[in-house]
């Protein structure tokens, strides 16, 4: 496992990382950006500026995420599109999306099972598109 780490090619993860910080600025802006925000109650106005966080955050965790799926990728040993596709299935909805869906799971979210599935779905799709980056490319 800790061999993994060593074999994994950075620069493909990097790669994998932008591209889901990417889609996540598509996802939560035109694509889904209005049903997110019904879904927790945001009302975004016209020039609305959001604080610094709202783009750190996110560029940190694509990092994170991108690093410990090309990890994963080579320590599972994924080869090819049905490697890729079933590694996408187990991390994107038996983790991230069951993650985002519980989480969206408190008192105070108007609409949680429209959170969840926007939020989880963005993950599960995020996932799919690392994963591919780095099986492809890595």
């Amino acid at each position: 496992m800790i061999e993994a780490f060593g074999a994994v090619n950075w620069w493909v993860a990097a790669l994998g990382a932008l591209a889901y910080f990417v889609l996540g600025a598509l996802w939560f802006s035109p694509l889904f950006g209005r049903v997110w925000d019904r879904a927790v109650g945001h009302e975004r106005r016209p020039g609305e500026r959001f604080p610094v966080s709202y783009y750190v955050v996110p560029l940190v965790s694509s990092i994170a995420i991108a690093a410990a799926t090309a990890w994963l990728v080579e320590a599972v040993g994924l080869d090819g599109f049905w490697d890729g596709a079933l590694f996408t299935v187990a991390l994107g909805v038996g983790v991230a999306a069951a993650v985002s869906v519980t989480n969206a799971m408190t008192p105070n979210m108007r609409h949680p099972f429209i959170y969840g599935a926007v939020t989880g779905a963005y993950h599960f799709v995020g996932i799919g598109l690392v994963t591919a980056i780095v099986v492809t490319l890595g």
